[in-house]
């Protein structure tokens, strides 16, 4: 059974996002991850109803921003989306477990890899034929769909098995070539190991630039500004769709 002590998510840095730049990060259109933010109104069986958001942000000086934690909190439900499920289905089981973990941010805590399966599957069997949140796989282990798991693959996490790292695209966290690390670069991503924003070398290989001559001016390796390029590519596919 789950512990239902109090998760804290504990102070975070100065590291903050715009909503485009979480989105571009997280790979979802800016405007699915408004309504995450913000809520929105839909009409159901004939009236207006209102989705809650589904995270809680930072307002500063008017504007709302998203933390480090929050980012890594879109990461789950993107894969979720990618599988199918509706968001209205996502924010209710979501709603759901974050009251049995007493986590204000259960997706940004590796608890959701143990105690958040059990509590999807949990809320799932209460909620029979809403969506299929959590799969049974040969051996009857629970786990979340593949698209969900290979986010939950890419974060490090910390002492306090909060989200510290985020490492997009590896197969498992720690070994990937481009890491986001609210500790660096003001949690642009950068390539592992330095604290060189893949986005400056995009820019420069999209201006013309050749490999070698940002290689050479980096001090990097063919393979890192590759690997930098791809993943600035990456972030980029959803702002082209």
């Amino acid at each position: 059974m789950w512990s239902r002590s109090r998760t804290s998510i504990p102070a975070s840095t100065s590291v903050s996002y715009s909503v485009p730049e979480a989105a571009r990060l997280a790979r979802v259109p800016s405007r699915t991850l408004w309504n995450w933010v913000h809520g929105y109104r839909y009409f159901r069986a004939g009236r207006l109803a209102r989705a809650k958001p589904v995270l809680a942000p930072t307002a500063r000086n008017g504007a709302v921003t998203l933390s480090f934690v929050n980012l890594t909190e879109v990461l789950a439900p993107s894969g979720f989306r990618e599988s199918g499920v509706s968001m209205q289905k996502i924010r209710r089981a979501l709603d759901y477990v974050g009251r049995e973990m007493q986590a204000e941010h259960p997706l940004a805590t590796q608890r959701i890899l143990s105690d958040g399966v059990e509590l999807f599957w949990e809320y799932q069997e209460k909620h029979r034929g809403e969506i299929v949140l959590v799969n049974i796989v040969r051996g009857g282990q629970r786990v979340f769909p593949e698209a969900v798991m290979r986010y939950l693959r890419e974060i490090e996490w910390g002492r306090d098995s909060i989200a510290s790292r985020w490492w997009p695209g590896a197969r498992e966290a720690g070994m990937g070539p481009i890491v986001v690390d609210p500790r660096r670069a003001f949690g642009s991503p950068v390539i592992a190991g330095t604290g060189i924003r893949t986005e400056d070398v995009f820019l420069r290989f999209s201006a013309g630039e050749p490999f070698s001559e940002l290689a050479e001016d980096y001090g990097l390796t063919f393979e890192q500004v590759e690997a930098a390029v791809r993943a600035e590519a990456r972030f980029l596919e959803p702002l082209a769709a």
